[in-house]
């Protein structure tokens, strides 16, 4: 059902996109399901959307509550009430990924959105920033992958901040690897 755009998650995606459009809420939507608009069919639990501080204030005021039920000890995560899938909400501007290694790379302005496969997320080389800035073997590997699908090439790190070339060249690294299995 997920590689069919439907089931749970997409449910929870296209409600909240309904909702966040009715509040005038400007929103972009990056992890797992922001890979699927770069070809990268892989499955998530849950939806990461990047709004405004403000933007997250009127959320909190007209729409949580009884339809997004807030996460005990998380005060950005949500549970959506009809399909049981989690909500997490980013704010622009604040710093992504880990901090403690990454003093730069900041979550995008919604504005900046664009409309890739009908998804309102970042560009491909915005989303491997992020994938990377997190130090984390599962998104490193979705960098890896997102490489291979879309046959990036080494010229591409010049599209990436410099805090994340050699990471990102390291990732290429492996996806040109004759003996790396994806599986």
């Amino acid at each position: 059902m997920f590689f069919e755009r439907s089931g749970p998650v997409w449910e929870t995606l296209r409600g909240l996109e309904a909702r966040l459009d009715l509040a005038n809420i400007q929103y972009v939507i990056i992890g797992g399901l922001a890979l699927n608009a770069y070809r990268y069919a892989r499955q998530t639990i849950d939806v990461d959307v990047v709004v405004t501080s403000e933007g997250f204030d009127v959320f909190r005021r007209s729409l949580a509550g009884e339809d997004y039920v807030p996460a005990t000890g998380a005060p950005r995560r949500f549970r959506d009430a009809r399909t049981d899938v989690t909500v997490d909400f980013l704010i622009a501007g604040e710093l992504a990924g880990h901090r403690g290694k990454n003093r730069k790379i900041q979550f995008p302005d919604p504005g900046d959105a664009q409309l890739q496969m009908d998804l309102r997320t970042v560009t491909l080389p915005r989303l491997i920033e992020l994938k990377l800035v997190t130090w984390r073997y599962k998104d490193w590997g979705d960098v890896v992958e997102l490489i291979r699908i879309n046959q990036l090439d080494e010229s591409f790190a010049d599209q990436l901040d410099s805090l994340v070339r050699s990471a990102f060249l390291q990732c290429y690294d492996q996806a040109n690897d004759p003996g790396y299995d994806a599986g």
